[in-house]
């Protein structure tokens, strides 16, 4: 049964909801720009191979930038890059539709795809390090990387529902510009939150030339959040193969929403309750459990049937999300906290993008139930690499 309680709880603090609230304008932006960014230009050039090329430019900035960026911000605090970088970042995203309706080459429409991923400001990693260094009990840090994790699934399925609306009106260049009001207006509202203030104090000291990845723990931490980037890329390609075989395509959108909805629930469940079994068992039980139920989905013809396996493999996803950024936080030492967050979120992403790509190529050669055994096996594959991860324990709030 999902209890609010804590979070009302953690909520009767005013500054921390209002610093929650207004993370998620700024971050809507990560669910909208690399789907409307595709439309955008196949629309105007009419080649999806131009849309997609330029888009993965504007992914692969936006993956390359954020463990430098994070390192910044270890160094010099998040006020330091927060306006900058969302200013910069609203700047690109116009000069892109500018140059986009101009028809201008392709190779100069992909130096501003590099600028706008270059320029993606700050805001996840910095609540996420916030969550990190407070003094709050971990009880409560446990509640603020759940809320984390269903914030995030949130936008990225409500991005896509916005780009949608656009659609509607054949403008996805409108939902990029858009993109950018919603990146100008949020980064304002975020820096006022108070978040900059709680993020904390720079830690000094000499700093290793490898930041967090000179860590043992926090490498092979991460290698479990790439193997579960590409399970659920492998999942969200079955999904549409599932969809496409039943002869109803645009029943896709209500499957990832089976399969997120429980997600978040769970993740919020999770939120609440403490564990005796270490972070690292935690996460390997999720992934096994990934792993059976993508296994049983490709014996699966029924799109209804298809529709329930998704929810109840869901339900493992958020838990799992929220272990991964717990144990992340307790392996890394605070000098380094931000780039690690940034390095999960990057690698992970980069995980879910070599995913699409051949998941598409497996369902083309194999069938359609390819992708859903590679995601079994990546996944099972992410539960034994779970256990060579130090074993960290989420302790409970004290008594009071």
């Amino acid at each position: 049964m999902l209890n609010l309680g804590p979070y009302k709880t953690l909520f009767s603090d005013s500054e921390l909801k209002r610093i929650v609230l207004a993370s998620i304008l700024p971050r809507l932006p990560a669910g909208i720009n690399g789907l409307s960014l595709t439309l955008m230009v196949q629309s105007l050039y009419g080649s999806f191979a131009i849309g997609g090329t330029v888009s993965a430019a504007y992914l692969i900035a936006l993956g390359v930038a954020s463990p430098l960026l994070g390192r910044f911000v270890d160094q010099r605090g998040p006020r330091a890059a927060m306006m900058p970088f969302g200013v910069a970042h609203a700047i690109a995203l116009v000069l892109l539709v500018i140059a986009a309706l101009q028809r201008v080459s392709p190779s100069l429409l992909m130096v501003f795809a590099l600028l706008a991923g270059m320029t993606f400001p700050p805001v996840s990693m910095t609540v996420r390090a916030m969550w990190r260094k407070s003094k709050l009990p971990d009880a409560a840090k446990q509640l603020g990387f759940a809320l984390e994790g269903v914030i995030m699934e949130t936008i990225f399925v409500c991005g896509p529902l916005i780009v949608s609306l656009f659609l509607v009106f054949e403008a996805p260049a409108v939902a990029l510009l858009f993109s950018a009001c919603a990146t100008l207006v949020g980064v304002v509202l975020f820096s006022r939150s108070g978040a900059l203030e709680r993020w904390g104090e720079v830690e000094l000291g000499e700093r290793h030339w490898l930041g967090p990845l000179k860590l043992l723990g926090v490498r092979r931490a991460l290698v479990v959040s790439m193997l579960l980037g590409a399970s659920f890329g492998l999942q969200e390609i079955g999904m549409m193969a599932a969809a496409k075989t039943a002869g109803s395509q645009a029943a896709v959108g209500w499957l990832f929403a089976a399969y997120s909805v429980p997600s978040a629930i769970a993740g919020l469940m999770y939120g609440t309750r403490q564990f005796a079994w270490s972070l690292n068992r935690q996460m390997a039980l999720g992934h096994v459990w990934i792993s059976v139920l993508s296994l049983l989905l490709t014996q699966v013809s029924s799109l209804w049937v298809f529709a329930l396996g998704c929810a109840v493999c869901g339900m493992a996803v958020g838990p799992a999300i929220t272990a991964s950024q717990m144990q992340l936080g307790k392996l890394t030492t605070a000098e380094y906290t931000t780039e690690a967050f940034t390095w999960s979120m990057t690698l992970f992403m980069v995980a879910l993008g070599a995913a699409f790509a051949c998941g598409g190529w497996l369902m083309d050669t194999f069938g359609v139930g390819a992708p859903m055994f590679c995601a079994a096996c990546t996944a099972g594959l992410g539960a034994l690499m779970c256990l060579r991860v130090p074993e960290i324990f989420a302790q409970p709030a004290a008594a009071t």
